[in-house]
């Protein structure tokens, strides 16, 4: 098929391009830089160039600016613009040059459900978060449903935290611990909902592939982990020790603000929806991911 895709320089987009290619499909890149290695076609906050639209068969939308910046009022802003106003954009393009476009797959957030730390198992059918990136999520996936007035199947991933060995956010997590100085963050019981990248570009396929996934999905791994077993797990793989107490919440909440609740809250996220539709994880684990990414 012919596909478009947004995000192709961030972690998941640079990876699925290639998964994409691997399985046949032609992959065209909306980008504001040049890309050497695959075709790709400019645009900006009010305009794509139209060519890109060409026999196009679907679009799988990753933009969005970066949640791990701290929250000022105007990068709140950019957040939640840079996700919704260029799917509305895309949305007005594709009315006007492909309005039999098969599918729009959007990514969306775990956090769609809010940092909450409970003991309740979030479904997709469980009501959205009230928290700024609850609300983003909500934003973001109405952006997404748009498609459907054009007949597209839509689908949206709420994705927990992505594992991969060049992910910003797994060496964050193991850059303490190598050094010897790994700590939980708060009381370490907050749920740690994460995914393998090879899984999540697994599931992007299947998403464009299959016409019965229609919908929101959770995606992560089927093991449910908090913090403090998720940093005991890593340091026990990377053989160093973990043994200096927890960093205090205040600590974090000054350091971080308002986005200290993505690092001291979390909830417990079910893949089952997504296994009901076939879909077999290839790392269910996290001593099995990590066996792979370390």
């Amino acid at each position: 098929m012919n596909i478009l895709l947004t995000g192709g320089s961030g972690l998941i987009g640079s990876e699925l391009i290639e998964k994409l290619i691997d399985n046949g499909h032609q992959v065209r890149i909306l980008t504001r830089e040049k890309n050497v290695e695959h075709p790709f076609y400019h645009w900006d906050k009010n305009k794509i160039d139209e060519k890109v639209f060409e026999d196009l068969d679907g679009i799988i939308h990753l933009a969005g600016a970066a949640i791990a910046n701290r929250w000022t009022e105007s990068y709140k802003k950019e957040i939640l613009e840079s996700r919704v106003n260029t799917a509305s954009l895309l949305y007005k393009y594709t009315e006007k040059y492909v309005p039999n476009l098969q599918f729009f797959i959007s990514a969306s957030g775990s956090g769609y459900y809010g940092q909450i730390t409970s003991e309740h198992i979030f479904e997709e059918n469980d009501q959205a978060g009230t928290d700024f990136i609850g609300q983003v999520c909500v934003d973001w996936e109405n952006a997404a449903y748009q498609f459907q007035k054009l007949g597209s199947r839509v689908v949206c991933l709420r994705t927990s935290l992505v594992l991969a060995k060049n992910g910003e956010g797994f060496k964050l997590l193991k850059k303490p611990i190598q050094f010897g100085v790994g700590a939980n963050l708060g009381d370490g019981k907050q749920w740690m909902p994460w995914i393998h990248i090879d899984d999540l570009e697994q599931m992007y396929c299947d998403a464009a592939t299959n016409n019965q996934w229609n919908g929101s999905y959770n995606a992560s791994s089927p093991e449910m982990i908090n913090h403090s077993t998720f940093n005991k797990t890593l340091a026990k793989k990377m053989n160093k020790p973990f043994f200096l107490p927890n960093i205090p919440s205040f600590i974090m909440k000054i350091a971080l603000g308002e986005m200290s609740d993505l690092v001291l809250k979390g909830s417990r996220i079910s893949p089952a929806k997504i296994e009901k539709q076939g879909f077999q994880f290839k790392y269910p684990t996290l001593e099995k991911a990590l066996k792979e990414l370390l």
